[in-house]
């Protein structure tokens, strides 16, 4: 079902960027760099490290979409994407199909960065890491939820409530 969202966006002053174009099929809560105006998934571990990732969070536009579960924003469509460091501190929901481990395997306090490439595959998702030394944003999940469960379009686990940490 891939869902992502801030947790509280009452009071979000920050800006979004909707002129970035897919290079590849993104989901939302998928993260990604930005080479000029386009998303693609971050080569190596050392440029998710760098913390100059974004991460998609688009309205499902699509009227055709009778599941949530289909819907992704295919190669040359707009991406609404949010810079991650730029919410450092804030909080965010994400389901449990963006994350590469199992949901069982995720607890509190846990942290989670984002994949690259060189993961070979799901290269835009999120995975659980122990020791985030040398990342400059990460998540920290703060409780583990319902969040993607109250629908009967997919057979999502649950889902994570984390805060967007910096190491700065």
């Amino acid at each position: 079902m891939s869902m992502f969202k801030f947790h509280d966006s009452n009071f979000l002053g920050k800006s979004n960027h909707p002129e970035i174009t897919a290079t590849v099929d993104t989901y939302n809560g998928n993260q990604f760099k930005l080479v000029g105006d386009t998303a693609v998934p971050h080569a190596t571990a050392a440029e998710v490290q760098a913390g100059d990732g974004y991460v998609m969070m688009n309205i499902i536009d699509k009227p055709e979409i009778l599941n949530t579960d289909d819907y992704k924003v295919v190669s040359g469509e707009y991406i609404r994407a949010f810079r991650l460091k730029d919410f450092v501190g804030e909080k965010v929901d994400l389901t449990a199909d963006i994350v590469s481990d199992a949901f069982a395997d995720i607890a509190v306090g846990d942290t989670l960065v984002g994949r690259s490439s060189a993961d070979t595959t799901s290269p835009m998702e999120w995975k659980k890491l122990a020791d985030v030394t040398g990342y400059e944003v990460y998540l920290k999940v703060i409780k583990k939820t319902t969040f993607g469960l109250f629908t009967i379009d997919g057979t999502v686990a649950g889902g994570y409530l984390c805060k967007i940490v910096s190491t700065n």
